[in-house]
């Protein structure tokens, strides 16, 4: 067995910070992290570079803003030609395998994985009833699509198929590790977990989900702070219909999300134990994080794409069980910071173009001062049509976002006012402030046309800048015969069976 230490990145989907036992919440049971933050660093300011699930898991991979590997909807496809973090383990002499959601698009299902244990909730980007003919009794519902109002109308204890899909995640996990456990001479591994739960459909398992139902309600605003939403959110619960939604769904929902998350923290659980039990703990370096938050009804909002806290910061969690790691660290990290993390990790010189910069120092108690950024490409600006390009920056107690379609700006003093209800925008004695962090969010070549110029740009070429351009071509029969050689599940049957198993 290696003696270099194993390394094991596990991440999830739509995990919010708040909703975790050692971030501070008292209600919620996440055993398994609460002990892995203890024998390990907890980052506290950590966040994604964009709050939605593939560009946000294309930028870590990649170690590149958004923008800069033209990833900028849940459509779109990583261009193989950028080196990932899979790359760079193999290139250190590691094996990297995942198992699980890392949500790659298009034919490319791995992206240097030499190992693929289970293929990704959408390899071809289509998921939970979306782009599919309406059948069935789910017909034109789609209970994980955050860009729609279904996932708050349906609701409560039931069978979920993102946590039949985890189940499985864990499993092969497990199984995986005990073989490797057996195997002479095997190299040092690199694996990646990639979980679904607590991504919506807002379902719990029934014994979990009456646990939490009158223990937890949804956040709830005053009339004063909704009429005070910046006009980009405004358009959001517009959008979505949220003022449409019962009140009792949303109570509902903040319930389930709360057992999908202990749920969760019982399938890590299951992989702490298999790498103890199997000897592998001692040399196992584990990192933590989700690829983006919730937002559970704060600010009137749910589901992501929003700069606000609970969508825009993650957990981090990294437990390395041969160094000394600060318990706790301030330091304005993001997911892009994975890259030039690992690079170190593995004696790999980072590649060229990347965005981020390593994390070790922090997770030995320095604290530069950093700042963070992260960006959103939306749509529902009812005053311009296409698409809006946001973006925030966070630098120490300030953050400022950016909305394109707006060209108007929200700014929150988060030592002072940690729920950001306090817009400083307008405030005249902020415009210093503003005019210093505007200056960082437009000083890497991002501007407000940045979408418009990245879809002609793979346009020029040919590119198939989303899955609806890789779907015609499917369908013209250039790729009929180009199965895809991993085992992907079948997420409209396990959609159906909600409606089965719903209960009030």
């Amino acid at each position: 067995m290696s003696k270099k230490p194993n390394i094991l990145m596990i991440c999830s989907d739509q995990h919010t910070a708040r909703v975790t036992g050692c971030y501070g919440d008292q209600i919620v049971e996440t055993p398994n992290l609460n002990a892995l933050a203890a024998e390990g660093c907890r980052f506290d300011s950590f966040y994604c570079n964009n709050p939605i699930c593939v560009p946000s898991r294309m930028s870590f991979m990649t170690g590149r803003y958004s923008f800069k590997c033209e990833s900028i909807g849940n459509q779109t496809m990583l261009d193989s030609r950028y080196p990932t973090l899979a790359h760079i383990a193999v290139r250190g002499g590691y094996h990297a395998t995942l198992c699980g959601k890392m949500h790659f698009n298009g034919p490319d299902q791995r992206h240097g994985f030499l190992e693929l244990l289970l293929g990704s909730n959408s390899s071809l980007g289509i998921y939970n009833g979306i782009d599919r003919p309406s059948k069935g009794p789910l017909g034109k519902y789609s209970l994980g699509n955050c860009s729609r109002p279904d996932p708050l109308f349906y609701v409560g204890a039931g069978e979920n198929q993102m946590a039949g899909y985890d189940d499985e995640v864990t499993a092969r996990t497990v199984k995986w590790m005990k073989k490797y456990a057996e195997t002479p001479d095997a190299p040092p591994f690199f694996f990646v977990a990639g979980f679904m739960l607590p991504h919506c459909p807002y379902i719990g398992a029934p014994r979990l989900y009456r646990k939490y139902k009158d223990k937890v309600r949804a956040a709830k605003l005053t009339r004063e702070q909704l009429d005070a939403l910046h006009p980009h959110h405004k358009d959001y619960r517009k959008y979505i219909l949220l003022d449409e939604i019962p009140w009792k769904n949303l109570d509902k929902a903040t319930a389930a999300y709360y057992a999908m998350t202990e749920q969760l923290d019982q399938n890590i659980g299951m992989i702490f134990n298999a790498l103890r039990k199997n000897g592998l703990w001692e040399n196992t370096i584990i990192l933590y994080f989700a690829d983006h938050g919730e937002m559970l009804n704060y600010h009137g909002l749910w589901h992501k794409e929003s700069f606000y806290e609970d969508s825009a910061r993650v957990p981090m969690i990294v437990r390395h069980p041969k160094i000394k790691l600060a318990k706790t660290s301030p330091v304005h990290h993001s997911l892009v910071d994975l890259m030039p993390t690992l690079c170190e990790l593995v004696g790999v010189k980072p590649p060229p173009g990347i965005d981020g910069v390593s994390m070790i120092p922090a997770l030995k108690g320095a604290t530069p001062d950093l700042a963070a950024k992260s960006e959103t490409y939306t749509f529902w600006a009812t005053h311009k049509p296409g698409l809006s390009s946001n973006r925030m920056v966070r630098k120490g107690p300030w953050k400022l976002c950016y909305y394109g379609a707006y060209d108007s700006y929200q700014l929150f003093n988060l030592d002072e006012d940690p729920e950001e209800h306090n817009d400083l925008a307008k405030s005249p004695k902020h415009r210093t402030v503003i005019r210093k962090l505007s200056k960082l969010i437009f000083s890497d070549g991002w501007s407000a046309n940045i979408a418009k110029e990245i879809q002609e740009r793979l346009s020029a070429f040919g590119h198939p800048e989303n899955m609806k351009a890789y779907r015609d071509v499917l369908h013209d029969g250039a790729l009929k015969n180009d199965p895809l050689p991993i085992e992907c599940p079948d997420y409209w049957e396990g959609s159906r069976k909600i409606f089965n198993t719903l209960e009030e």
